[in-house]
């Protein structure tokens, strides 16, 4: 790693800008907030969802709005730059500086006020759509524009980028649902910016201030000008591109209908105009209040099917007569990706045949919701109706139903990441992913691309928003390659001159930032450019506002993340990554479009959920690992106490595995870093202690049980154990116990050996902590007319292995403790011998079904990918299966005669899946046994229950952040309910038994054959 140079340096301050001492100190005197300046974070800050990399100075994560004002004022005393973001998800670029990062997606995150009665909201700039739409849907209310990152895109960030998304067709843009903005300018001058009359603005104009300043320029601007942006800007709605001058000027831009702007009556301007969409370089938001529009009561679809792409295009003016409220286009890439990726293969159930392309077509009704499914329904049927007697698509599915709907519109969501998520360095890549032309043209223009990625040998995946004519158009590339990097520019210009000829727009979403900056001069003409940087000017004379953004921008190959002076090393880490190609290709996984930053949905990132610092979300993890193997850290150490800082909050949940679009597996990435720190500095007791526990349960559990379960809850136990084990005094660790599940095993009455048998894997915790699982498992298999032999029979068949056997010491010991702790070389060598001794019953064709999800997905995922003979793991991983996966199956295919509800329970439970489980291999099969057998379930979307093997007893505070996120609510109100909590880990039930005092049962105690 040593000797690897800074990314594409421009210049030092462009990527590894040394910490200015006054400036840190005068940050951390004036702000309440944190205040970052070492490598670790403000390399995490240096990247977005875009390509580009520029290191910051410092990063600011301010408590509230005065904290902004503050961080402004020291950075303005020492002329230092600085860039204000949200969930940085930006495409293009926008969220990087040299200077000052402030973050205010952790703090500024409150909902100030929202008003039914008139429509309105006002928030603080880090307060997520979702979250804000969540609000509002219980008055039926909604903003508007819905950028596919709505689960993590900021309302701050939304105003800077002038956000739309797949309804604007009927919704326009952000900025026609901003009413006023409370801002600051860079010397840290608030100003509130609303709309005003003309004599209104005279009168502002009058006064003395920075605001008279602002409005005598911003008019004088225009005066002068009014002509030339009549006629250079654009006519189509999309436009993002440049500063907003044509809303100050009557005629100018796109003069069509827009959805809610209320445009009648006297013309009202206003300076929040051109603070919408200006990328943060005109001001800073501290507070906006928002028009709220009627929600949609229903919606229907109807997916479009085609055989040729361009035929798809050329059918958008067709359903554009149908007044839909979307039409949205997936390529074919986008359709296999969908199938084959994990975070939506369930959902993409809605294609018939292989076709080369969709259009999603939506129609939806506002009002009486009494009569709103059926009209409709009517008007989705009359669409496919006229599509298919005009020969326009081979296929017209509809859907009415919102579990249906909301699938289809779950999958368009990922598009971004699922055409992202290919092995390997070539990507899709955003540049020219944003242009916008007129509906028509659409046909043409992509075409035309198409033909010159052709001629450059290089595929292509197409999507997004046709009903507006803006397509994101990726063509693949290796940005690691200065001939890819050439080729970029070249497919850049061209579009740029296709796009200019038929009046269209290169930025039509996601704004200039970099990417598209150098176009903004060809594209507007010398005299705007020139009113441009006035403007620019006007707001901020010292240019200190994210500079380099809109004008003045360097050139679209600067500053990239994967420039000439990237050079990953070569690290000697225990996994193959093989599905990735690689430890560092599985890194690069990550391109920062960050889906980890979600909250209140999902599980992923648990941690991320419970602190809202970028550092603990996937996202962040991934960029210090990416930076580190790259040697630009100065301790460029994977090892490094300061790495090891970054991955300690990891739940290792794998959540990441499955609801990143990516599939950037954390826990994987986290397990070989850990082992390489070992390497390094030696192994910590407490971590051979975790993972040795299977070695060291079979001598205590038993007779020594009691004794050791009294000194592990005494005063002087717990204070060891904090000291030597990382185990939070205030935590209980489950007890050992008295009677191990084979000797349990041995009281039950033999069956008949003519059964089919099952292997089950006795793993450790239903070996040595909890045999009554285990022991209900076999009695539930029993009852269901199988014969149950144990995993554990296969480990050894010479004479030691009958002694474990007879004295009770054989368990499968799925090495998941030994990766969750980085214990990888043991892991390796002890899981070899698990696999092989679970081929046996595999290759006897006899199902082999597991109890615990975490030990399943050990032996399904981790341990093919880590030991050497990844044919034989494959083998058994296609063997093994969750064991209500086979019961589920067995009853599918009748060989079960049915299932009841056990004795003594009435049959409604509370369900919260494992990590693992809903990661890997889901609860769906869960929910089939329990329909069977008549249940009545309410499963919880309570992401991670926060313990996750050691992590809640290591990490006490976080793990019980995470558990009262959504889990623990949701069981207390279940108890009040009367209903049964069913927890299918180990970790989640001591989890619930820890923090609610509840016992959570295994779902195998929950069923009996019939």
């Amino acid at each position: 790693m040593a000797g690897a140079r800074p990314v594409d340096a421009v210049d030092a301050a462009d990527t590894v800008a040394p910490v200015d001492d006054p400036l840190a100190a005068d940050l951390r005197a004036s702000v309440r907030g944190d205040v970052l300046t070492d490598d670790v974070s403000r390399g995490i800050y240096a990247t977005d969802a875009s390509f580009y990399q520029i290191v910051p100075a410092a990063v600011v994560v301010p408590v509230d709005a005065d904290d902004v004002v503050a961080a402004l004022r020291v950075a303005h005393r020492h002329r230092t730059p600085v860039t204000v973001r949200g969930a940085a998800t930006s495409l293009s670029g926008q969220t990087q500086g040299p200077g000052v990062v402030i973050d205010v997606s952790r703090h500024l995150d409150r909902i100030i006020a929202l008003d039914p009665a008139a429509g309105t909201a006002r928030v603080q700039p880090g307060v997520i759509l979702d979250q804000l739409n969540s609000a509002a849907a219980a008055h039926g209310l909604l903003f508007a524009p819905d950028p596919a990152t709505s689960s993590r895109a900021t309302i701050g960030g939304m105003i800077a980028n002038n956000s739309s998304g797949t309804r604007s067709i009927i919704h326009g843009k952000t900025i026609d649902h901003v009413l006023s903005l409370r801002v600051a300018l860079a010397d840290g001058t608030v100003l509130d910016l609303d709309p005003c009359d003309d004599a209104t603005w005279a009168a502002r104009a009058a006064g003395d201030g920075r605001e008279a300043e602002l409005y005598r320029g911003v008019g004088d601007l225009v005066e002068r000008h009014r002509d030339e942006i009549v006629a250079r800007f654009p006519k189509v709605m999309r436009r993002v591109s440049g500063y907003n001058l044509d809303e100050l000027v009557d005629g100018a831009g796109y003069t069509g209908p827009i959805g809610p702007r209320d445009r009648s009556g006297p013309r009202r301007r206003s300076l929040a105009d051109l603070v919408v969409g200006s990328e943060g370089t005109l001001a800073v938001v501290l507070e906006a209040t928002v028009r709220l529009v009627p929600r949609p009561v229903a919606s229907a679809l109807c997916v479009v099917h085609f055989d040729d792409l361009l035929d798809a295009l050329r059918a958008v003016p067709t359903v554009l007569g149908h007044d839909p409220s979307a039409v949205e286009l997936l390529d074919d890439v986008v359709l296999r990706e969908a199938i084959r990726n994990p975070s939506t293969a369930d959902k993409a159930g809605f294609f018939d045949g292989n076709p080369a392309a969709v259009l999603i077509c939506e129609v939806s009704e506002t009002g009486d919701p009494l009569a709103a499914p059926a009209r409709v329904a009517e008007r989705i049927a009359a669409l496919a109706v006229e599509l298919e007697a005009r020969g326009i698509g081979y296929a017209w599915p509809t859907r009415t139903n919102l579990a249906g709907v909301r699938d289809v519109w779950e999958v368009r969501k990922l598009g971004l990441g699922l055409i992202s998520n290919v092995p390997g360095p070539v990507k899709g890549q955003a540049f020219i992913e944003d242009a916008c032309v007129p509906v028509e043209a659409l046909p043409d223009y992509i075409a035309k691309v198409l033909d010159l990625c052709a001629r450059h040998e290089l595929a292509v995946s197409v999507y997004a928003h046709a009903s507006v004519g803006v397509l994101h158009v990726r063509p693949m590339l290796d940005l690691h390659l200065p001939a890819h990097r050439e080729v970029m520019g070249e497919i850049a210009e061209a579009s740029f001159r296709w796009v200019h000829e038929v009046g269209g727009t290169v930025a039509g979403e996601h704004g200039d930032g970099i990417v598209r900056g150098a176009f903004i001069r060809r594209a507007f003409g010398d005299e705007l450019y020139g009113a441009f940087r006035e403007l620019k000017a006007l707001f901020d004379p010292e240019g200190l506002l994210n500079p380099n953004k809109i004008v003045e921008t360097p050139a679209m190959t600067d500053h990239l993340r994967y420039g000439d002076g990237y050079e990953p090393a070569t690290v000697p880490v225990r996994f193959h990554h093989r599905a990735q190609g690689g430890f560092v290709a599985a890194i690069e996984q990550c391109n920062g479009v960050g889906a980890c930053r979600k909250i209140g949905s999902g599980t992923m990132c648990p941690s991320y959920m419970a602190t809202r610092d970028e550092e603990t979300s996937t996202r962040g993890r991934a960029n210090a690992l990416r930076l580190a193997v790259s040697g630009q850290f100065p301790a460029d150490d994977l090892a490094s106490d300061r790495v090891a800082e970054v991955l300690s909050l990891c739940l290792a949940c794998k959540a990441c595995a499955r609801e990143c679009p990516n599939e950037v597996d954390m826990a994987r990435l986290k397990a070989d870093v850990l082992q390489l720190r070992h390497d390094a500095h030696g192994t910590p007791l407490a971590a051979r202690l975790v993972g040795g526990l299977g070695d060291l349960a079979p001598f205590v559990a038993g007779p020594l049980a009691p004794i050791a379960n009294a000194v592990a809850v005494s005063p002087p136990g717990r204070w060891l154990l904090e000291r030597v084990g990382d185990v939070d005094r205030r935590r209980t660790l489950p007890p050992f116990a008295r009677e191990p599940l084979r000797r349990r095993l041995r009281s039950r009455p033999p069956v008949d050996r003519d059964r089919p048998e099952v292997v089950l894997v006795d793993d450790v915790w239903s070996s040595w902590f909890e045999p009554h699982i285990g022991e209900a498992a076999v009695e539930l298999l029993e009852s269901c007319g199988y014969r149950v032999t144990l995993a554990s029979d296969g480990l050894s068949r010479g004479p030691v292995g009958r002694v474990r056997r007879r004295l009770g010491l054989a368990a499968i010991d799925s090495q998941r403790p030994r990766i969750s702790k980085g214990l990888v070389d043991d892991a390796r060598r002890r899981g070899e011998r698990v696999v092989r001794a679970l081929a046996r019953p595999v290759r006897r064709g006899v199902p082999v079904v597991c109890l615990e999800p975490s030990d399943a997905s050990a032996i399904v995922s981790d341990l093919p990918d880590l030991i050497g003979n990844e044919a034989l793991g494959r083998e058994v991983a296609a063997g093994v299966s969750m064991i209500e996966r086979f019961v589920a199956g067995e009853l599918a295919a009748g060989r079960i005669r049915g299932v009841r509800i056990a004795d003594r329970l009435d049959g409604r439970f509370l369900l919260h899946g494992h990590c693992h489980q809903k990661a890997l291999f889901g609860t769906a099969d869960l929910r089939a046994v329990w329909a069977a057998a008549g249940a009545d379930v309410t499963e919880v979307d309570a992401g991670c229950c926060g313990m996750a093997g050691s992590f809640g007893y290591e990490h006490h505070d976080v793990s019980v952040a995470v558990a009262e996120d959504r889990l623990l609510p949701a069981v207390r109100a279940a108890v009040t309910d009367g209903r049964t909590v069913v927890a299918c880990g180990t970790s989640c039930r001591a989890q619930v038994a820890d923090l609610a005092g509840v016992t959570a049962l295994h779902w195998v105690e929950t069923i009996r054959g019939t």
